[in-house]
């Protein structure tokens, strides 16, 4: 029974929550929400997804001068060493190229290189429209997921208050009104 229930939930979630991948094709790369992103294109920048308001899927091209390599990190924090600022927010930059990292294995992850000339950045571009670190059309942005109803089983509600008598916690008559009203639900 709790097999079969396990395959039909992952049936259903793989069926109702399945993008497109991302497709690289003629030196255009279409994102799993459709948007197309190709050299010489302007890139909107939104804003930084870290605490502090800097981008985390922006960041210094690993190729550069300027990239921050370090074996103990940047105090402690590698990855805000080389993050794109958060005072280059509402600003556009043109797409210099797209490079791709990754193998069939494992997958691919596709990146924009933008610069102003000197420094060049790195927009890893599915993360950065999920977290709105760049602007797209409203009809390129993700589909938000709709909230998951409790999934929580009859099974685990009786795990739950048999538990809770064997502790104490309600007695024989409670736990025979919780039983029965879970029984009840459909």
């Amino acid at each position: 029974m709790k097999k079969a229930a396990l395959i039909v939930t992952l049936l259903i979630s793989g069926i109702s929550y399945s993008q497109t991948s991302p497709k690289f094709e003629n030196d255009t790369l279409t994102t799993s929400t459709g948007f197309k992103v190709y050299e010489g294109l302007d890139l909107k920048i939104g804003t930084g997804s870290m605490n502090d308001g800097d981008f985390k899927f922006i960041r210094t091209n690993a190729s550069s001068m300027f990239n921050y390599y370090s074996t103990t990190g940047y105090q402690g924090l590698a990855n805000q060493a080389n993050s794109f600022r958060r005072n280059n927010s509402g600003l556009t930059f043109k797409v210099k190229k797209i490079m791709t990292r990754g193998n069939k294995r494992n997958g691919f992850v596709y990146y924009a290189k933008i610069g102003n000339g000197i420094i060049n950045y790195e927009v890893d571009i599915e993360n950065a429209i999920q977290s709105h670190e760049i602007i797209v059309p409203n009809e390129f942005l993700p589909i938000e997921k709709p909230q998951q109803q409790n999934s929580e089983t009859k099974y685990d509600k009786l795990k739950k208050i048999k538990e809770l008598k064997d502790s104490g916690v309600l007695s024989d008559e409670e736990f025979q009104k919780e039983k029965d009203k879970i029984m009840s639900e459909k």
